[in-house]
């Protein structure tokens, strides 16, 4: 939710073990011993979430608003002192801040330099429409992105088997990059570059000597993929957001960022392709959930602007080969994470006599005009009129949502009822029964609507992790540092010998599919595998995923290598912000330091060791 739920201006959430430490001396000493702390920061787009921990030291936590216009470094610079973390061993961030940006059409407009033939590739995608009751849908790429005056074709091609048809010719190449302004982003994409990267390597080698202002991506370096488009679309976002991001995180000093991936990378590393940093914050909440889950879990963080669902099996997240930002698909290598528009901020509205869900924006009880679901949740008595200083003006709710009739309750089940349809189908999709599944909840709204939701799906069994509000900033801490390599080939199974993964402790995935298929399943392996048992393991998995094992022959189409570890020691958990004393029976609301617990009827709530609180049908 927004305000009440996910923070408090100027207010610290919670600082842990503060009267642990010997009155008068600084925050970042204790026993006379200079504390180094691990932080970690989740941007989000209106607040900023903190955890930090130290060998010995209870965990820091907090919490606030975030003012857009005041940069990253002075923020992050502002919270630090507030905590009283000087000096700081290392830090670790994730955002919202690409997908933000993707998503409202606010990152860089950008140039585009493809194989001649190909300058019309972005208004005609692959001609095939998402959804089919849309009248009018989108177009394939967003016409803010590619400017259609801004692309250049280049003579030359290399085949689909990686070897050079026709030589590269870059006639009209100076006279092109005369005509952009100085900074402006630049995708190159070449038929096949992933198989034989030489002509855009040769294209990139000119424009850094004629024009190295320019900001380049290379799409064999964004998506090392074949499918042109989805190729294309992928490098045009990326290198769109090269401006906006490198002004962002300019000044901050050497910190760590979350990929989608759910590893962290240098910065200089991960602003060299920023479209992996789309789905970051998200993937902070995704490693938590798999942090706190048991078997098959699903996770769900929802906040004042989004609803955020991920998936877990055995502990570990579930990966996805594209990331949904608006009405964009676009491919990149990302743990599995759906986002629904749906959060505390989401405005109500009143259409033919129905209660429809609309855009996010400020609730009516703290100054907004529309009635939210953040309104219907204080006049539910979900809410209390006051949490850690904010007010919430019952009079202001209960004006605004005079036109919805008065009745806040049928609002609250349209959200829920949305949110439980949508995390049914995500669950089914990926072969994991949501009967049987734990449900864990986090962000500010989450413990709100989770067992709601759960007795929605089926799910019996929920589990809110302790300061559920701060779940990306918890998750950020558990990311291992690591970085990916793939390798695009098409081979059938029983020439599984022919790849030759490179040395080293790294987790190898195989993406492979059925002769004819377009559509590839990851199949982990491990080299020195026969090919019987992972032939069995596809025909599993796709079962599992897509109902049925076609048969025939089985290719694999790509090898993807990943080599990863930690940074420093594990985060302890952090304190709990609900306590029970005794095991508690719904209905009940429980309000604590930076979300609220509400226990319908019919579930019952106990507080484990680690501080978590399971809650289970009764």
């Amino acid at each position: 939710m927004p305000g009440p739920c996910r923070g408090a201006n100027k207010s610290v959430r919670r600082l842990a073990g503060a009267a642990a430490r010997a009155p008068g001396r600084p925050p970042a000493q204790l026993s006379g011993r200079l504390l180094m702390f691990e932080v970690a920061c989740d941007v989000g787009g209106g607040f900023v979430d903190l955890v930090a921990h130290a060998p010995g030291s209870a965990p820091i936590l907090l919490k606030r608003t975030r003012d857009a216009a005041v940069a990253l470094p002075v923020l992050i610079g502002a919270m630090l002192r507030q905590a009283g973390i000087a000096p700081m061993g290392r830090l670790r961030l994730s955002t919202t801040l690409a997908t933000n940006a993707l998503a409202s059409g606010t990152a860089s407009p950008c140039a585009l330099i493809t194989t001649l033939g190909f300058t019309d590739l972005p208004e005609l995608g692959r001609q095939s429409r998402r959804d089919p009751d849309v009248l009018q849908p989108p177009p394939p790429t967003p016409p803010w992105m590619s400017p259609s005056r801004w692309r250049l074709g280049v003579s030359g091609r290399i085949g689909a088997d990686g070897v050079e048809c026709d030589p590269l010719v870059l006639n009209g190449l100076e006279p092109f990059l005369g005509t952009l302004p100085t900074g402006t982003p630049l995708a190159i994409c070449l038929l096949f570059a992933p198989l034989n990267p030489a002509h855009e390597l040769a294209v990139a080698a000119a424009i850094a000597q004629a024009r190295p202002d320019l900001l380049v991506s290379l799409s064999h370096r964004v998506d090392p993929a074949l499918r042109e488009f989805e190729r294309l679309l992928a490098t045009l976002a990326d290198a769109s957001l090269k401006p906006m991001l490198g002004h962002a995180f300019q000044g901050l000093h050497a910190p760590w960022l979350l990929r989608a991936d759910g590893m962290l990378a240098p910065v200089e590393a991960a602003l060299a392709t920023p479209l992996r940093l789309a789905m970051s914050g998200p993937a902070g909440g995704a490693l938590a959930v798999a942090h706190w889950s048991e078997g098959e879990a699903i996770g769900l963080d929802m906040g004042s602007t989004t609803t955020e669902i991920s998936l877990a099996r055995d502990g570990k997240p579930l990966v996805a080969r594209e990331i949904g930002v608006g009405e964009l698909r676009l491919r990149c290598a990302s743990l599995d994470i759906e986002t629904l528009a749906v959060g505390g901020g989401t405005a109500l509205e009143v259409v033919g006599g129905r209660i429809r869900l609309g855009r996010s924006g400020t609730p009516a009880c703290q100054g907004g005009a529309l009635p939210t679901l953040t309104d219907a949740a204080l006049l539910a008595g979900w809410l209390p009129e006051r949490i850690s200083g904010v007010v919430l003006d019952r009079a202001a709710a209960a004006a605004a949502f005079a036109v919805m009739g008065g009745d806040p309750v049928p609002a609250l089940e349209l959200a829920e009822a949305t949110i439980a349809e949508a995390t049914r189908r995500i669950a089914l999709r990926r072969g994991i029964d949501p009967v049987s599944a734990l449900l864990v909840m986090g962000g500010g709204a989450g413990p709100l609507h989770g067992c709601a939701i759960a007795s929605r799906i089926g799910t019996r069994r929920v589990l809110l992790p302790p300061a559920p509000g701060l779940l990306s900033a918890f998750g950020l801490l558990l990311a291992l540092a690591g970085e990916s390599r793939e390798r695009v080939c098409d081979l059938a199974l029983e020439a599984l010998g022919e790849l030759q993964p490179a040395p080293g402790p790294a987790s190898h995935v195989l993406e492979m599919a059925y002769a004819g298929q377009s559509e590839t399943l990851s199949i982990a392996w491990e080299p020195g595998e026969t090919t019987e048992t992972l032939a069995t393991r596809f025909d599993a998995e796709h079962t599992a995923r897509r109902g049925h094992a076609a048969g025939g022959a089985r290719r694999i189409i790509a090898l993807r290598s990943t080599l990863s570890g930690p940074l420093g020691p594990p985060p302890p958990h952090p304190p709990p912000s609900h306590h029970l004393c005794e095991p508690r029976h719904g209905p009940a609301v429980l309000h604590g330091i930076d979300a609220t617990l509400r226990i319908p009827a019919g579930w019952r709530a106990c507080q484990r060791h680690d501080g978590a609180i399971l809650l289970e049908a009764v």
